[in-house]
């Protein structure tokens, strides 16, 4: 069900095609690396799966505009976090991996978006995946630019250690 539902997304945003899948993929072998537990794993599992639901509440004419944003629409963007953890809202077994949805684009230093937490304000499980989904993000080909190498990818992500992502994630 919950691999339907994020088809379901990439059908609307076709240029995340097997980005969630992917970056389960990196998100658990990084969990497994921090020695996180089963419970652990799996929040981080399902909240990499999902970390992008609350798509489902940004417009089509954002969602799929083949240019720039303008700011308005950045801020109907970054909304998307908020949006998600309402989906997820109550579904207990989909605690753990709501916190990764609601904080998947906060920063190390503060200045990710939509609460601006810092260090280890931000869910465990939810750094974990910032450095996965950042490395996917680079490595992946886009319409405006073809994606880097892993090791290209490695060296941005290692260069980001200490403001976008935590040091002992990375």
């Amino acid at each position: 069900t919950l691999r339907a539902l994020t088809a379901a997304l990439e059908t609307r945003d076709a240029e995340t095609h097997g980005h969630s899948e992917r970056v389960v993929n990196f998100s658990l072998r990084l969990g497994h690396e921090m020695g996180l537990d089963k419970e652990q794993l799996r929040s981080l599992e399902f909240g990499s799966l999902l970390h992008d639901i609350g798509k489902i509440g940004v417009p089509d004419a954002i969602l799929r505009k083949p240019a720039a944003l303008d700011e308005a629409e950045w801020m109907k963007m970054r909304e998307h976090p908020m949006h998600g953890q309402k989906i997820l809202r109550g579904i207990e077994f989909l605690e753990g991996a709501a916190r990764v949805v609601a904080q998947h684009h906060e920063k190390w230093d503060g200045s990710g978006y939509p609460l601006g937490l810092r260090a280890e304000q931000i869910d465990l499980n939810a750094r974990i995946f910032a450095v996965a989904d950042a490395f996917d993000a680079i490595t992946s080909d886009r319409v405006y630019r073809r994606g880097k190498s892993y090791t290209q990818a490695a060296q941005e992500v290692e260069r980001c250690a200490g403001t976008h992502f935590p040091p002992a994630v990375v």
